[in-house]
């Protein structure tokens, strides 16, 4: 039983038979150049290019035809703490039958993910798991997801108000689910052969058809955690393990193949 792993990923992406109703407002962010880095001290290679192919999956049939004009694209310097902050108020155009989508592909600390423009040594500059949920928060979708491609993100179902919010799971019709690449001690690996983050790789592998394990057409959350985690796994020699949090059915689809 995944019961932790059960998470509205399907819904959010805008996976859903012709006749579900309701928007998806996405931001996308991938940052692989950093203002204060280099190659040689940390910059990435990749993340941005992951950004663009989550964003020509949501555009895709397969990812629910999402409208431009509800999707915002920041890639490396564009991506600010200020402008990522900015872009998440799209959330607020959502109605409650409507779904809100975080994708961060980047650095990431214990408490917060790293925006082009932060600083070694600054806190300021820096997007907290609590601006996160305030964005969230603010939004009338009921479904609301943060998928992250970056180290140590499991560390986002670690915060104090996380707890909480879970609790009102089913109560009040609001869920945040998340699926992250790594737990909160675990970095998030690149790989040249792969060409991309090794999370966000075998994530859209799986649910453009590779995750459909009963050949039934449909990508079920349970399919989707049985054909990412372990492919994660062995793919980084056990360095990393995927995170999949949230209160969904097992039988949750994901994709319409």
């Amino acid at each position: 039983m995944l019961t932790p792993l059960l998470i509205s990923l399907g819904i959010l992406l805008g996976f859903q038979s012709p006749m579900a109703r309701g928007q998806t407002y996405a931001v996308v962010v991938g940052i692989a150049d950093y203002q204060a880095l280099s190659y040689s001290t940390g910059d990435l290679r990749f993340a941005d290019r992951d950004a663009r192919q989550v964003v020509d999956f949501l555009q895709s049939k397969s990812g629910g035809n999402v409208l431009a004009s509800h999707i915002r694209l920041l890639t490396n310097r564009q991506a600010t703490q200020a402008t990522i902050e900015q872009a998440m108020t799209l959330f607020q155009q959502a109605g409650a039958n409507d779904r809100v989508i975080l994708y961060f592909s980047g650095h990431g600390l214990p408490d917060s993910f790293v925006p082009y423009d932060a600083r070694p040594g600054d806190q300021r500059k820096l997007l907290t798991y609590a601006a996160i949920k305030a964005a969230f928060r603010a939004s009338k979708a009921l479904t609301k997801l943060c998928i992250a491609d970056a180290c140590l993100s499991g560390g986002i179902t670690r915060q104090q108000t996380n707890r909480s919010e879970l609790a009102k799971t089913g109560r009040d019709g609001s869920n945040v689910a998340m699926l992250l690449a790594s737990r909160s001690t675990q970095n998030a690996v690149e790989d040249r052969r792969l060409a991309g983050g090794a999370f966000t790789y075998f994530l859209l592998k799986g649910l453009t058809g590779q995750g459909d394990l009963n050949g039934d057409g449909i990508v079920t959350i349970r399919e989707l955690h049985k054909y990412v985690a372990p492919l994660v796994r062995k793919r980084t020699k056990g360095k990393q393990t995927p995170v999949f949090y949230g209160r969904f059915s097992d039988s949750l689809p994901l994709a319409y193949l």
